[in-house]
C-alpha cells in the first residue's frame, strides 16, 4: 500500500500532492544485508523507479564491516556509474558483496568539503578564490591558523576561527 504525501502551500492556500512513496529504503537494506538477489525485481515499478543504487550503495558503506567496504570498493565502486541503467546488476552486485550478517548502518556524509563560515572567509581570502572553490579545498586546523594570521586577522577573530575548526 503506498502513501500519498500532501502539503498545505500556505501563500494561496492550496493542497498539493507531492508524491506518492512506495519505496522504503531500510526494508531495501535489510534486504541486500541478508543478500536476497531477487529484492530488486520484485518491486513495484513506481517503487524500482525511486531506488537509487548510489544512494545505497553509500548507506551500505556506512558500516564499521572492513569486509564489506572492502567488497563494495572492489566490485561496486568501479562500475557504479558506468552501470548506471542497469540498475538490476547494481543492486544484485551490493547484495553479492553484503557480508549477510545483520548491521546497523548509518549516512555515509560525502568527504571534504568546507562548510565553516570562518574557514572559507580564510580560503577565499588568502586564495582570492569564489566560496564555491574554497570549499573544495581541504586543509589541517594549524593550516588555516596560520593562512589567517599572514592575512593579518586579529586576535578575537583568531579565536573564533580556532573555536570553529576544534
Amino acid at each position: 500500500m503506498s502513501t500519498v504525501w500532501y502539503n498545505r502551500h500556505s501563500s494561496v492556500g492550496l493542497w498539493i500532492v507531492m508524491a506518492e512513496k512506495t519505496f522504503d529504503l531500510f526494508a531495501g537494506l535489510d534486504a541486500l544485508t541478508k543478500g536476497d538477489m531477487r529484492w530488486y525485481d520484485a518491486l513495484p515499478d513506481d517503487a524500482k523507479k525511486q531506488a537509487a543504487p548510489f544512494v545505497i550503495m553509500r548507506w551500505l558503506c556506512g558500516t564499521g564491516d572492513a569486509a564489506q567496504l572492502v567488497r563494495i570498493n572492489t566490485f561496486v565502486n568501479p562500475y557504479a556509474f558506468a552501470l548506471g541503467a542497469e540498475k538490476p546488476l547494481l543492486f544484485k552486485l551490493l547484495a553479492a558483496t553484503t557480508t549477510h550478517k545483520p548491521k546497523r548502518y548509518y549516512w555515509l556524509k560525502a568527504p571534504g568539503a568546507v562548510t565553516k563560515k570562518l574557514s572559507l572567509e580564510v580560503i577565499k581570502e588568502y586564495y582570492g578564490i569564489s566560496g564555491r572553490e574554497a570549499a573544495t579545498y581541504q586543509l589541517d586546523k594549524e593550516t588555516l591558523l596560520e593562512m589567517a594570521e599572514e592575512l593579518g586577522w586579529d586576535d578575537e577573530e583568531l579565536k573564533k576561527l580556532k573555536k570553529e575548526v576544534q
